[in-house]
């Protein structure tokens, strides 16, 4: 097991919201038994501990605030295949990424992979079909132990739900340093009480009292429901309780998809035809992501930096990009579509459209050019303003309040007079909006506008996260959304599993 002193500007103490931390030391453990050595040696020594992966995340739930930080990137084995009535599932460590899944899984490569059913990597290996992971977070080097974390989503998730939805089992070191295997279905409260034994460990607790929103994509809190199973306490739990090793992911047949980046001549006709899009019963898109005109200047400026981007066309233009099936009626939802598109003002004549992997993969080059520009600049400024983080929101709301939160979001920034885009996930009711922050009067700005947005979000009936999580950056909305009782419940909940609150300690709850 490697340890170390990080210094001032260490990566391991900083993630992708780009706030710094600190840490005493930084392990990177090998295997179960030097992460139970660490929190033995953490709890004698009166020390927090931090779990990080690939330090990916948006809100700092990985980022420490002193103590000790783990790095879990050595937990990065492919360890099988299983088979059950559902279909396939694979077993893996949590620090394996979800590109190297993909990558895995498209190539079929599955040497040294064990059984975890009778026969069933062999079965893989000579099925006819395809079949993939599609649970998508816009970054692809994300572990799949932080997806599972913060309950991860993306694109997809309009048609195929958050990384809650394709998790089977869980191997979790809990902060006192014992190990429990949680398969779904097999332990399930009694209301809101669990009363159960877990590999010889009892769990008896009282589940918090709040209603969680499901009726929203959601991301915030710790998810809670009625007679609810064990391993969803944990998914979505920003690593509270525990801390999770393995996972078993299910996949599903891969089908051939024909990607589509739908050029308008504004704003309001992009957002009119998501509106048709999330309507229409018929054309059936797996996800349905916007770019508003200021992500297409964006792109287009990126583009003279890179020409190897797709280069949006001439004049000003926002943009719809979704995939379709390519099913037999393939030409009829065409047909459909392209009406759909005329209706609202467009020209399908200078969309794209492409079906060889490399077009798409360079159409997602283009979806992933904004965030990555707003990243790259921030970082940019930060040896200058070291204060400064990014500032992106990601709520959502249901479907019937949208307009008016989309309303609501630019008269606040046009009031305040900063730069922003709109871009993402509009299937889901669930825009990111990016402030492009200039200098520290900005960040205090941003920041306030930013609280009225997740407050007008809770009041729409919506989430101030629906897939980021609420790490240590947005920990101030959980009491708006579940109040004062709530968070004491959580409280409760996490003392339970962590009587020290030494694990992960500031996520969620403060």
């Amino acid at each position: 097991m490697l340890s170390f002193v990080p210094d001032e500007d260490s990566p391991y103490t900083i993630d992708e919201c780009k706030i710094r931390g600190h840490a005493d030391l930084v392990f990177i453990p090998e295997n179960e038994n030097d992460i139970k050595e660490i929190l033995l040696k953490a709890r004698d020594e009166g020390k927090t501990v931090t779990v990080s992966s690939m330090r990916t995340g948006m809100c700092g739930g990985g980022v420490p605030n002193g103590g000790y930080l783990i790095s879990l990137e050595r937990f990065n084995r492919f360890i099988g295949i299983g088979k059950d009535d559902e279909g396939y599932y694979l077993r893996l460590q949590s620090c394996v990424t979800i590109e190297n899944i993909n990558n895995t899984l498209s190539l079929r490569r599955t040497e040294g992979f064990i059984d975890i059913t009778e026969n069933a990597v062999n079965d893989f290996r000579n099925d006819t079909k395809s079949f993939f992971y599609p649970v998508d977070p816009t970054e692809r080097n994300g572990s799949v132990g932080g997806n599972i974390a913060t309950n991860a989503s993306g694109p997809r998730t309009y048609k195929y739900g958050p990384t809650r939805n394709w998790i089977k089992f869980i191997r979790v070191i809990l902060p006192t340093g014992e190990t429990v295997n949680i398969e779904r279905g097999k332990y399930l409260a009694s209301g809101r009480k669990f009363d159960t034994v877990v590999d010889g460990i009892e769990i008896k607790t009282e589940i918090p009292t709040y209603e969680f929103n499901k009726t929203v994509k959601n991301a915030a809190g710790i998810y809670v429901e009625d007679n609810m199973d064990l391993i969803d306490l944990f998914i979505g739990s920003e690593g509270l309780f525990g801390i999770i090793t393995e996972a078993e992911i299910r996949l599903t047949e891969w089908h051939p998809l024909i990607s589509n980046i739908i050029f308008m001549p504004g704003d309001d006709s992009a957002l009119s035809l998501i509106n048709d899009l999330r309507n229409d019963t018929y054309i059936n898109p797996e996800f349905i992501e916007y770019f508003d005109t200021g992500s297409i200047e964006l792109i287009r400026k990126s583009y003279s930096n890179d020409p190897t981007l797709l280069n949006p066309p001439e004049g000003k233009h926002s943009a719809v990009f979704i995939d379709l099936s390519l099913t037999e009626d393939i030409e009829e939802r065409y047909d459909a579509l392209f009406s759909l598109i005329r209706k609202n003002n467009g020209n399908p004549d200078i969309s794209w459209i492409g079906y060889e992997d490399d077009d798409r993969k360079r159409m997602f080059q283009f979806r992933h050019c904004v965030p990555k520009s707003v990243f790259d600049y921030v970082a940019s400024l930060k040896e200058k303003m070291p204060r400064l983080n990014k500032m992106g929101t990601d709520m959502s709301v249901p479907q019937n309040r949208f307009d008016e939160m989309m309303i609501y979001y630019k008269d606040e920034l046009e009031k305040s007079g900063l730069e922003y885009v709109i871009f993402g996930h509009l299937g889901n009711c669930h825009p990111h909006v990016e402030i492009i922050l200039k200098d520290e009067d900005d960040l205090e700005k941003a920041r306030t506008v930013y609280r009225l947005f997740a407050k007008k979000a809770i009041e729409l009936g919506g989430s101030p996260s629906a897939e980021h999580g609420i790490g240590k950056l947005k920990s101030e909305y959980i009491e708006i959304m579940y109040g004062t009782k709530g968070v004491e419940e959580m409280k409760n909940l996490k003392l339970y599993f962590d009587p020290l609150n030494m694990l992960n300690r500031g996520n969620i709850i403060g």
